[in-house]
This record gives structure tokens, sequence and C-alpha cells, in this order.
């Protein structure tokens, strides 16, 4: 059955309001602390990579543990690495042994995620990846066709398994939809398949299939098909008229999985700035880590996201449920926007809020933006501000300290008269001091 506005807002305003989500690439890779693509990367066969899912011993208590750090860092969903590209399952299948189920662990390590998220409030997402390494044919399509029916069979029969077993899902994050013979990372100079992407995985039957087990859930663009929203990947970019999320690792790429030794990493400040540049632009952002093969996060990345929650614990109010209203552009692509210089504005309703990443000092100038100023505060220690109006439709937001009151980004809360937006109109006449907006509504010095 078709689903009608109303049931696809409801399905998508969670999203909307979320705002902030956990990523968490995780499989018997970690073993060896070299990143989730180590198996490809080093060539190694499977007699060398199998042995590795024996020695993938997560502690008991691990999915406890990630869904309460996700709570602490602000986190409102989490979406887990069910399969990767080496085609480890995290879940029991009936496809194969290459399991937690059946190796090291010993046990659904899916399960586990699902039950512990669902204890902590936190929305529960699916990763899932559509490329597999471990099959011939995805490296020579020609010489093994006979595997290319079973190798799709295997993501159809996965998939249906993953949205049965394991009651309400609310995403499902796709991966890969690499053809085969593809070159995938510089790895591979093969001959790929003349097809396009969606139509060898079936990938319209697949996502209807997933609707009909799922009918609440979100379905990202990686299957070859737009589906519900776009996935940027290591960059903020805003996709105009739709959902998007931007995903981002601590590290610099490449670098999902765990990282043993990883010595240059995104300092929290810089993880902050893309959060809110997404949140600013109408996005969402997922951040990664890559948990250790015990379960726990690694303590570069949980520093980083132990200090984002912080500041979400002050902030949070300027990210979670806000919208970028008027104040930037409604189409795609990055823009910097009025008092980018500062810092980024979100909004909601008549509030904005302004995350001041390049502090001012003791005062504040608020330029080309309306309607009317009513108030001001400190939203990072509850000070109330002084607001004066001042010539070009300005207004100087007075009483800040003179140092920055948070280590990562003061925020300074706006109570405008109507929901707030950019003066575009600028005349030559604020050379003199005498330019004025448009219209009452907008303001300006009497």
């Amino acid at each position: 059955m078709a689903e009608n506005s109303e049931q696809e807002a409801c399905r998508r305003t969670w999203f909307e309001e979320a705002r902030f989500g956990l990523f968490v690439h995780w499989g018997c890779y970690a073993v060896l602390g070299r990143g989730e693509q180590i198996m490809a990367r080093d060539l190694m066969p499977l007699r060398e990579f199998e042995p590795l899912a024996q020695q993938f011993r997560p502690r008991g208590d691990w999915a406890r543990r990630l869904a309460s750090r996700a709570v602490a860092g602000g986190a409102r969903y989490v979406v887990l690495t069910t399969r990767h590209h080496d085609g480890y399952c995290l879940f029991d299948t009936a496809t194969h042994g290459f399991t937690a189920a059946r190796t090291g662990p010993g046990r659904d390590l899916v399960r586990e995620y699902v039950e512990a998220l669902r204890a902590a409030g936190l929305r529960i997402g699916f990763y899932y990846s559509l490329l597999n390494w471990r099959w011939r044919c995805h490296w020579d399509p020609v010489t093994y066709a006979d595997e290319l029916p079973r190798m799709v069979a295997e993501v159809h029969t996965q998939v249906r398994e993953l949205m049965t077993r394991y009651g309400k899902i609310d995403i499902l994050w796709y991966d890969a939809p690499s053809l085969p013979g593809s070159a995938a990372h510089g790895m591979w100079g093969g001959k790929a398949l003349q097809v396009p992407a969606a139509e060898f995985w079936r990938s319209a039957e697949l996502n209807a299939m997933a609707r009909e087990l799922q009918p609440g859930i979100l379905i990202n663009n990686r299957s070859g098909l737009p589906e519900d929203f776009g996935t940027p990947e290591q960059r903020v970019e805003a996709e105009g008229g739709r959902l998007w999320e931007t995903c981002m690792t601590v590290n610099y790429a490449p670098g999902w999985g765990y990282l043993r030794h990883s010595m240059a990493n995104k300092a929290p400040g810089e993880v902050l700035f893309n959060l809110v540049d997404a949140v600013r632009l109408g996005g969402n952002f997922l951040l990664n880590v890559g948990p250790r093969a015990d379960g726990a996060i690694d303590a570069r990345e949980g520093e980083v996201l132990d200090r984002i929650g912080r500041w979400l614990g002050r902030h949070g109010e300027a990210v979670y449920g806000t919208c970028p209203a008027r104040i930037y552009p409604a189409r795609g692509g990055r823009v910097q926007g009025p008092m980018f210089h500062y810092g980024m504005w979100t909004c909601r309703g008549s509030v904005g809020y302004l995350s001041l990443f390049y502090y001012p000092g003791e005062e504040l100038i608020l330029s080309k933006i309306g309607p009317r100023v009513v108030s001001a505060s400190l939203l990072t220690t509850g000070e109330a501000l002084q607001v004066d109006a001042i010539p070009n439709g300005r207004w100087r937001i007075g009483g800040l300290p003179s140092e920055p009151p948070d280590p990562l980004a003061p925020v300074v809360k706006v109570s405008f008269e109507g929901p707030p937006y950019a003066l575009t109109d600028l005349g030559p006449e604020w050379l003199d001091g005498t330019w004025r907006p448009a219209g009452p509504e907008h303001g300006g010095p009497p």
C-alpha cells in the first residue's frame, strides 16, 4: 500500500529532530587494529584473514557500554556495521558460517546491540555492505559468472533476516553498491558489468521488502537508488530539498574501523564545527567510532565523543530539533551566510542560536539578520545580554565575557520578532551608515 504524506512525515520527523548520531564500524578486523578494509588493502588471502574471527572475542557488556557512551555523547541514534565489505556478519545467518554467532564471539552481537540501544532509548540503525570481497565473482564476473546470482541472493536473504529478527529498526544504511569487476579504492582494474547498480542488486525489490517488513524505516541512498536521505562522506554538503546526513571519522580517512596507532586526528573543536555546519544547513551529523576488538571505544575517539557530549549537555537546545530557517539558502551545496566570521546560526521558531567558533570578545555585532531583535542571552551560562540598535540595521550584543566561556564554542541565544532570515537587499548607503532594511518588520535603529 502506498505511503501517504502524513505517514512519510511521521517517518522523517524523528530523524530531522535528532540531528546527531553515532556510527560504529566494528568487526573481526578490529583484532589487527589497522582499519576495517585491511583484508583487501593488504591483499590478505582468506586463509590468513578468516582466523581473525576466532580471535574476535568481545566482552559481554560491550553493547551496554556502547549505548551508555552514545547517550553521554549526546547521540540520539546509532548505526552499527552488521556486515562490512569482508563479509563477516555480526548476526547469525542461514547463508554461511562466517558470523559472530559461529566463530569467536559465539553469539549474535546484533541482538545484543539492539537490546542495549532499546533499553537506553536510542534509535536503531543497521549498516549493511552490499559489497562482499569474499565472492570471487566480485573480482572476476566473467570467469565466475555462475556465482553472481548467488551473491545477490545472499544479500536479499541477509537483509530479510535483519529486518525480521530484531523488532523495530529505524535506519537501513547501505554501503558500496559496487558492480562486480569495477575499480574500488584503486585496487582493481577489471572489467565492470555494464548494468546500473540498482538493477544488478535488484535494489527496488530489496528496499520494497525492507519497507514491507519495517514500515517506518528510513533507507539511505547507497543501494543505487535515492531513497530517503543522502550521505555525503567526510564532508558537509547540503542536498537541497531532501534529508541528508554527513558521516565523518575522527581520524583522516581511510580509517573507519579500529586503528591502534592513528597519528592524524581531528580536534574536538574541529569535529564540533563540522557537526554544527551540517545542522545549520539542515542536515544530520553521524560521527564514527571504531571500537577495539573487545568492543570498547578507543580513548582518542572516546575523548572527542565525551567532549561533544559535554558541549551538547550545555548547548543541545541549539542543535536538536533546529533548522536553517531562512538564514541559509534552501539550495544544495555549502554556503557561508551572514556572520560566518563569528560562527553559524541554527534556528527554532523565532529564536536563533549563534555558535561562536571565532569569539568576538565583550561585544557581538549582529548584521545582515532580520527581523527585529527582542532579547539575547548567553546560552552557555544563562546570563542575559544587553541589546542595542545601531546603524545599518545592526544590533550590538553587549555583556559577553572577555574570554570564551566555553572551550569549544560558546552559544548566544537571540529572540527575534519572527523567524530569523538573512537580509539581502544591502545598498551602498551602508558606507555612510544610513542603510535601512526594507520594511518595518526588519527592525534597525530608530
